[in-house]
Formats: structure tokens, C-alpha cells, sequence
């Protein structure tokens, strides 16, 4: 009973909403030059529904009493909607790689900071538990599907030709949301039109599998290309919001453990580089974002809840996690591979985007022409789920043409 009084409470307040978005639209004009009036009311739901949900956040002192198993299930609950892989796009297959079948050397981790002790805890239950799996969806693009073309070979995870680019796409939600399902409309489209293949990962979740669960996942799932057949130059690395962060962890792990100095490119989408930033679009951009959330010192706080649910807030504990292995921005890139960063002027996380930019030019003066940073105007946090924006489908063509270039 009480499931259906709260989805009918939520559907009430997001019809009105709704209906004081609709009205603001028409006396006032749209907030933003270029959000047409479907995007400003979905804008405003979903801002309401994350801020409504931080009115019960619980403070400091009451940390040892969350529950973080209901935590995940309220997650669960809410998850992401399924999308579709776009028909004209592409299309996708389920599959799984056995982590036993994968060969990962925890001495490698040894130096990897706050990393360290957890990859390798993870690498030695796998070994004792075993049959573990780590499901991925792999997108083919429709010019591998027309007729007359292998369907087969387009759904087996194994080099076409030796020369064949491929993307490893992680994707975001706070590392609490979201999987490959969700992100299907996004993968499908930028598959389509890379002309490339997409495996992306579906992830362990936080806060029952939190920091560095995903990583882990992550690296797994790299050590499985390489083992099909691809090399690390033949690999791109993607992920929008916290798979952005995931993405550059990963790249910054495979330099520390020496598989791989560098892969064929990087496509950042929105990505969350610093977990403990306080940069002021936080605030310049709150009445604009969708974005909300409890600050760090919140034991609800999306990055306490994926780096270290239930620990206390301390100075150490922020130090933790500006670690570049959990906060990318603070890495050091140089000889970074070629990167498409795409962001939004009106998102939360724009400074701290840019910083990242600024980060790779300085550590890569004579490549500044590698590293792109497109910023769009009136756009919000990974505006390329909204396709009533047409900057939504600029970006998506833009990042198209750079993967395929690459």
C-alpha cells in the first residue's frame, strides 16, 4: 500500500510540476534561450523528484542507523528507464565475461593509493568464491547489419580485422544508478554513427559494491578485450557523468599497472572528475541543472555513497578521494591518448570539466590540438539523453566524427 501512495504522491507533485513549468514557459519565456517547452518541464520534474528525496537526507550523528541495503533498493526502485537502441543505429546482444577466465595480477596494484587494498580484496574473493560474471551489451552499427553482412562475426566479441577500432562505454548515474539498458539510446546512436562497436558494462552497483567495485568491473572488462583479440592503441575508453569518471580511472590505472600506456582515444561525456570539488558552477547552475544533492559533509552524499558508505566525514576521507584514481581531475595526462570532452555551460560539474581540459593542455603543450572541449550553450548535465535539444544531436554527431577519425 504504502508503493502505491508514494508513486501516486509523485505523480501528483510532477503533474504540478508539470503545470508551474508550462506556465512559467509561456509568461516569462523559456529559462533557457534553447530549451523548448517539453525540455524545461523535464527539466523541473526531475529536478523536483532529486530535491524532494534530499528533504530527508539524515545528518552526520545518525550514520551508523542508514540502511544502506534499503538504500539499494530504493535505488533499484528508481532505477533508470530502458531505452532503445535507435533501428536505423544499430542493434545489441547480451553477453558476460567470466572473471575467472581473466588473469589479473593483483602485484600490479601495489602504489595504487586508496585503490590498492580493495582491487586486490576483490581480485582474491573472486578467486576463492568464483563464477563470477560481468554482463556487457555489444552494439553493432548498422552498417555492420545491412544485408549481405556477417551477423554473426558483428555479435562475437572478437576482432573483425586486425585494424578494427572498438569502444569500452561505461555508463553513468552516480554509480548507483543506470546500466547498459538504460544508456542503450546513447551507445546505439553513437554507434550508429562511429560505424565502430560498443561493449558497455554493466557495472556493480554502490553502496552495497562500493569504491572499487567498478573499477575492478572496469579493468576486468579491458583484460577481456585484450584477451578476444583487440589491442589497448585499437580500444576506446567512453562513459558520460560518473562513467566518465570510471573511464579516466581506468586509463589511469592501466598506465600505473603498465598494460597500457595509452589506448586509441577517450570520449567523455558530462563526466564527474572531482568528487569533492567545490568549484562555484555548483551553485551558479543550481536553478538551471537537474542536478541536486547533499554536499560532501552528507553521509548521503553521491560520492560518500560510492566511495565509502557509513565511514565518517573527516579531513583524511576527502584526501582519499582527490586521489586521481577516484578523483581523475587531480591525474597527471601527459602522453593521454586523443580526447572529445562534451559539456553543458549549464551544468554543475562545468568547472570542474574544464579543469580537466586545462589539465590536459598543460600537461600536453605541443598536442593542444588533441584534446577537444566542446561546451554548449544552455546545455545541462549530460544533455544528450534529452533529444527535444538539437545540440543533443549536434554533439551526438560531432562525437560520431571524432571516434570515427580516431
Amino acid at each position: 500500500m504504502s508503493d502505491i501512495l508514494s508513486k501516486t504522491m509523485f505523480i501528483a507533485g510532477a503533474v504540478a510540476s508539470a503545470a508551474r513549468s508550462t506556465a512559467s514557459y509561456y509568461i516569462r519565456g523559456p529559462r533557457c534561450a534553447k530549451w523548448p517547452l517539453l525540455f524545461q518541464i523535464r527539466r523541473d520534474v526531475m529536478h523536483r523528484t532529486i530535491a524532494s528525496n534530499l528533504k530527508r537526507s539524515p545528518v552526520e550523528a545518525d550514520i551508523e542507523q542508514i540502511d544502506f541495503e534499503l538504500i539499494a533498493k530504493h535505488n533499484q526502485k528508481w532505477d533508470l528507464p530502458t531505452t532503445k537502441v535507435p533501428p536505423d543505429m544499430g542493434a545489441y546482444r547480451s553477453a558476460s565475461i567470466r572473471v575467472a577466465d581473466i588473469d589479473v595480477d593483483p602485484d600490479l596494484f601495489a602504489g595504487a593509493g586508496p585503490a590498492e587494498s580493495g582491487l586486490r580484496a576483490l581480485v582474491a574473493r573472486d578467486r576463492v568464491e568464483g563464477g563470477r560474471e560481468v554482463p556487457y551489451e555489444l552494439t553493432a552499427p548498422i552498417s555492420m547489419l545491412c544485408e549481405g553482412s556477417d551477423m554473426g562475426r558483428a555479435f562475437t566479441c572478437a576482432p573483425i580485422d586486425a585494424s578494427e577500432n572498438i569502444v569500452l562505454y561505461v555508463h553513468g548515474g552516480a554509480y548507483r544508478y543506470g546500466s547498459p539498458a538504460s544508456h542503450r539510446g546513447l551507445t546505439g546512436r553513437l554507434s550508429g554513427l562511429s560505424g565502430l562497436r560498443f561493449v558497455s558494462v554493466d557495472y556493480r552497483l554502490a553502496p552495497l559494491h562500493p569504491y572499487p567495485s567498478q573499477l575492478h568491473d572496469a579493468y576486468v572488462a579491458f583484460l577481456f578485450l585484450l584477451r578476444q583479440g583487440f589491442k589497448a592503441q585499437n580500444i576506446v575508453l567512453a562513459g558520460d557523468s560518473a562513467g566518465g569518471n570510471l573511464a579516466l580511472a581506468l586509463l589511469l590505472l592501466l598506465r600505473h599497472t603498465g598494460i597500457a600506456h595509452t589506448v586509441c582515444g577517450l570520449v567523455l561525456l558530462s563526466p564527474w572528475t572531482d568528487l569533492v570539488s567545490s568549484r562555484s558552477s555548483v551553485e551558479r547552475n543550481a536553478k538551471y541543472d537537474y542536478l541536486a544533492g547533499p554536499p560532501l559533509s552528507s553521509p548521503l552524499a553521491p560520492a560518500r555513497l560510492f566511495y565509502a558508505p557509513g565511514r565518517r566525514y573527516s579531513q583524511e576521507l576527502v584526501e582519499e578521494m582527490s586521489h586521481p584514481l577516484v578523483s581523475p581531475v587531480n591525474g597527471s595526462f601527459e602522453g593521454f591518448p586523443p580526447t572529445l570532452i562534451q559539456a553543458g555551460d549549464r551544468e554543475l560539474l562545468v568547472d570542474d570539466i574544464a579543469q580537466l581540459h586545462e589539465n590536459l593542455l598543460r600537461d600536453n603543450p605541443d598536442r593542444g590540438d588533441s584534446y577537444i572541449y566542446e561546451c554548449y550553450a544552455d546545455m545541462v548535465h549530460v544533455f544528450h539523453q534529452f533529444m527535444e535539444l538539437s545540440d543533443a544531436a549536434v554533439a551526438f554527431a560531432s562525437a560520431g566524427k571524432f571516434m570515427k577519425g580516431l
